[in-house]
């Protein structure tokens, strides 16, 4: 198995795609795989945080229309990945933080493919109804296997001390934008509340 790694990763096309000059070689793999990320996950991740509540009064069905664009950014994003997966090969298939970062797609994906089904399969009131706890579960779930597989994948070019050094960083910013959001939300709240009670009735003049 190793053997067959080291011989792709000392092919004559892993050589060029790696050590060409050329524009069209490892620069144009690695733009095409930040791009199809960006249309993968911006969407999806969208449609999910729709789903848990923000922007509530955004309409959600006209969001499906989005998937088949989700789908074309994961298929650039799985092309792209195995052409990169194929210029060290050895590296990847050494590192736990690839598999983790594996698991995070899968489940991501699998996310992504239920929600359609659970909350896009009744148009006609999705609108008006609330979002379903499996929905918002699954958003969740969805939300956070991206956020897994993205710093995963970004580690992956670091050694382990540095790796878990970064994922305690991120977990702590995490939990600070979180809290901001809705320390900042119950402040919103609380003033548009104050406001509203100060508020007097019309004279009728």
């Amino acid at each position: 198995m190793w053997q067959l790694l080291e011989s792709l990763e000392n092919s004559g096309y892993a050589i060029w795609l790696r050590e060409s000059p050329s524009v069209l070689a490892y620069a144009t793999v690695l733009a095409a795989h930040a791009l199809g990320m960006a249309i993968l996950v911006g969407l999806s991740a969208m449609i999910a945080l729709r789903l848990v509540g923000f922007a509530p009064r955004l309409p959600l069905a006209p969001l499906e229309r989005f998937y088949p664009l989700i789908w074309v950014g994961f298929g650039v994003n799985a092309v792209s990945g195995l052409v990169l997966l194929s210029l060290n090969p050895t590296k990847f298939f050494a590192s736990p933080t690839f598999y983790i970062k594996m698991i995070g797609i899968a489940v991501a994906i699998v996310s992504v493919k239920l929600l359609r089904t659970s909350v896009f399969g009744h148009p006609a009131g999705l609108d008006r109804m609330p979002v379903p706890m499996k929905g918002k579960v699954l958003a969740g779930t969805m939300l956070a296997s991206w956020g897994v597989a993205i710093v995963a994948g970004r580690l992956t070019a670091y050694r382990f001390f540095t790796e878990w050094r970064t994922v305690l960083a991120v977990l702590t910013l995490t939990v600070l934008l979180v809290a901001g959001y809705k320390a900042a939300r119950r402040l919103g709240l609380s003033t548009k509340a104050t406001g509203q009670g100060r508020a007097t009735p019309s004279s009728g003049f």
